[in-house]
């Protein structure tokens, strides 16, 4: 079952050491990587980590995108994922932060995107 797939990985996620970097970032598979497919997963694990961690945040990820154009150096990972995705559903979880958002791949079709971290967001 996938969305067991994307619990497992989280957990994983979440239970490493962080490099130096203070970040693991992950794209977890969509069977079927349509926009609507990835989306509905997304929506799916969303819920179930709902139960866990209590609703989400859901963030814009817009302002991000603008203050680095504008030249400032955004933090990793919240660069990385500001460049790929324009929204997240973020937890806070014990001492780190939880990210889910749904990229685009090209003509491959959609993803979803993990992320856990200690580094607070901008």
């Amino acid at each position: 079952m996938t969305l067991a797939r994307h619990l497992a990985a989280l957990d994983l996620l979440r239970a490493r050491a962080f490099p130096e970097e203070g970040y693991h970032l992950a794209e977890l598979a969509v069977e079927e990587p349509t926009e609507e497919q990835a989306e509905a997963e997304r929506e799916a694990l969303a819920l179930l980590l709902e139960t866990r961690w209590g609703p989400p945040r859901l963030v814009s990820l817009y302002s991000l995108v603008a203050r680095a154009g504008a030249g400032e150096e955004i933090p990793e990972p919240w660069g990385l994922i500001c460049a790929s995705v324009p929204d997240i559903q973020l937890w806070r979880v014990e001492a780190h932060w939880v990210v889910l958002g749904l990229t685009r791949r090209g003509a491959d079709g959609h993803g979803l995107l993990a992320c856990v971290t200690g580094v607070d967001p901008p």
